[in-house]
């Protein structure tokens, strides 16, 4: 069974970029919101496994989805996708319950533990 994510992000080519990169990984992309009230209503009616935060969103931030998140679908992990690489912003998602914190450089390298693999993403 493949492992279900939602992707919430405000730029759309980001989000079609990761949905691909997945998809060729075999991950099974649910939905994707383009702000933070949005990804809040996917998660909980979709109840992925994981959800793919950008921390810069409408509406809600992706702080404030991840708290949400833990409250409303606590079984989904959430890894937290952003362009900050202030230590405070990565302290405090780690904090609240992010599974992970992935910069959005050149190459990106995500590591899913349950599925014993990295998964390599380009973003610019």
């Amino acid at each position: 069974m493949p492992i279900r994510v939602i992707l919430a992000d405000d730029h759309l080519i980001v989000r079609q970029g990761l949905r691909l990169v997945l998809e060729k990984e075999h991950i099974e992309v649910l939905g994707e919101a383009s702000d933070g009230l949005e990804a809040i209503r996917l998660i909980q009616e979709l109840r992925p496994e994981i959800a793919v935060l950008d921390l810069d969103m409408p509406g809600l931030d992706g702080l404030a989805v991840l708290r949400e998140a833990a409250r409303v679908c606590p079984q989904t992990r959430t890894v937290i996708l952003t362009r900050h690489m202030e230590e405070p912003y990565a302290v405090e998602a780690l904090r609240i319950g992010a599974r992970g914190y992935v910069l959005k450089t050149q190459q990106a390298r995500i590591w899913w533990p349950q599925s014993g693999m990295y998964i390599a993403a380009r973003c610019t």
